[in-house]
C-alpha cells in the first residue's frame, strides 16, 4: 500500500482511499481461494519450505520401499547470518539462488534457502558430491564474503546409511569446511 501512496504522489494524483481499499479487499479475496502460484521462493528462486518437505517424504516413502535404486542424502550449507538486519538483503538471496541453481543443474537434486542455510536434496554420488562442495566454495565468495564461512553437513536419507558408514561421522552425518 505504501509503494501506492508513493506512486500516486509521484504522479502528484490525489489518493483515492477507496479504489485503493477496493484493490486490497479484491487482492485478499482471491489469494484465499486460489491454489498457490508456484513452490517457488520468491527471493531466491529456490523451493519453498512446504514444497521442499514434500520432496523429502515422497523420497523417503520410494526409498524404504523395494527396487529403490537410487540413494538421497540432504545437505546443510550454513552460512553466516545477515549482520546488520533480520536477513539478507534480496540482491544476496537471488545471487545466491542462481549461484545454487547453476551448481545443481542436471544434478537432480533440489535446494531451499531458510534460515542462512541451503537444504539440499540431492541423489548420492560423488559427481553430485563434488559439485555440493563447489556449490559451498561459490556461496563463500558471494557478496565480497558476506555469507562466509560457509560450512556444510550431509544427512543420509534412504538405503545409502551404509555405503557412508566409512566416512560418516558416527551420528549419521559427516561435515565439510
Amino acid at each position: 500500500m505504501t509503494d501506492f501512496r508513493a506512486l500516486f504522489a509521484a504522479a502528484e494524483r490525489t489518493l483515492d482511499v477507496d479504489a485503493l481499499q477496493s484493490l486490497a479487499e479484491g487482492w485478499a479475496e482471491v489469494a484465499e481461494s486460489v491454489p498457490p502460484i508456484s513452490c517457488t521462493d520468491v527471493y531466491t528462486g529456490l523451493a519453498t519450505q512446504a514444497h521442499f518437505q514434500r520432496r523429502i517424504h515422497e523420497v523417503s516413502a520410494v526409498g524404504s520401499g523395494p527396487g529403490c535404486t537410487t540413494a538421497h542424502a540432504v545437505a546443510i550449507i550454513s552460512v553466516a547470518g545477515p549482520r546488520e538486519s533480520r536477513s539478507h538483503c534480496w540482491t544476496l538471496l537471488a545471487k545466491l539462488g542462481e549461484a545454487v541453481t547453476g551448481h545443481l543443474l542436471g544434478t537432480g537434486a533440489m535446494a531451499m534457502y531458510q534460515n542462512s542455510a541451503v537444504h539440499v536434496l540431492f541423489p548420492f554420488s560423488e559427481s553430485n558430491l563434488c559439485r555440493l562442495v563447489e556449490c559451498r566454495a561459490t556461496l563463500d565468495a558471494l557478496g565480497d564474503g558476506a555469507l562466509s564461512p560457509a560450512r556444510m553437513k550431509f544427512y543420509p536419507l534412504t538405503s545409502m546409511a551404509a555405503a557412508t558408514t566409512t566416512t560418516a561421522a558416527h551420528d549419521s552425518a559427516f561435515e565439510t569446511k
